[in-house]
């Protein structure tokens, strides 16, 4: 219950600051500032009305839910929708669906979608959530800045869908029936934890372990270039590690997998966030 009038107060302040800027103001603030806020409202009120738990779907799904309503009424204005229906444009339906069809109102949504990642954020570090802080901002930015290999990861995912998966540290991990991982965006793919009858379980899960904070490198690494991600590291680390004349050149020369600077690079900042051992080797 608490956390119901916590999400019908905010969403109140955000109603009371809408109205003002449709009544007060003009020019650049209406037409592109109420249009970041609208976004945060509607997830708010769904917060408020029935999500109120803190879930993966209120916290990771509903948020993108109410960003992609709002390219819905683009998309609505964009085919005149209120001539094919006979709607007046002075109407309460025409007021909330916006008045014409304009490409940078969904460059709005998308600042409204990571103004969303940042109230999580704020609440996450406030009542000490489960989560860290600032999960949400990292699986929005994946799903945006990062959409390119995010969206490859996605359908990887769906090809190993009958594999075990587990949330890990914000993103989805993906145990395949591979002695490799590789990172994708929001997804990562990790190891069999089943070595064979000749491993050692637990030197077979340190092993798989490293890799997957190894791997979570490569996200944190995705975070920051976002579009720029497959050139600068995707395409290096691929050849470094499936091309045989590399694989022939390592193991003649003893050169370990993180000598490329992408691969130690991805090793170091997944034991400075995760706080646990990567693979060197």
């Amino acid at each position: 219950m608490k956390d119901r009038i916590k999400y019908i107060i905010i969403f109140n302040v955000l109603i009371l600051i809408e109205c003002a800027i449709g009544m007060w103001t003009d020019g650049f603030v209406r037409g592109y500032v109420g249009d970041v806020l609208i976004i945060p409202t509607l997830y708010i009120l769904a917060r408020a009305a029935y999500y109120n738990k803190d879930t993966i779907f209120s916290v990771y799904v509903l948020p993108f839910c109410c960003y992609y309503l709002g390219w819905v009424a683009e998309i609505l204005q964009l085919i005149d929708i209120y001539d094919i229906l006979g709607i007046s444009t002075d109407s309460i339906i025409a007021v909330i669906l916006g008045g014409s069809f304009d490409i940078f109102d969904g460059l709005a949504y998308l600042f409204g979608l990571y103004l969303i990642g940042v109230l999580l954020a704020v609440e996450s570090f406030i009542e000490k959530k489960d989560r860290e802080w600032w999960y949400p901002i990292g699986v929005f930015l994946h799903w945006t800045w990062g959409n390119m290999q995010t969206m490859a990861g996605l359908v990887l995912y769906l090809i190993y869908y009958k594999c075990p998966h587990r949330y890990y540290k914000g993103v989805l991990q993906t145990v395949w029936p591979k002695d490799s991982g590789l990172s994708m965006g929001f997804f990562i793919f990790t190891p069999s934890e089943d070595g064979g009858e000749d491993t050692h379980f637990s030197e077979r899960m340190e092993y798989c372990n490293k890799v997957t904070v190894h791997e979570y490198g490569h996200t944190i690494q995705a975070l920051l270039l976002g579009p720029l991600y497959p050139f600068v590291i995707g395409i290096p680390s691929l050849s470094w590690g499936s091309i045989p004349v590399f694989e022939i050149i390592r193991r003649k020369k003893n050169i370990p997998y993180t000598w490329l600077f992408c691969e130690k690079w991805a090793s170091s900042w997944g034991e400075k966030v995760t706080k646990e051992k990567a693979i060197w080797n």
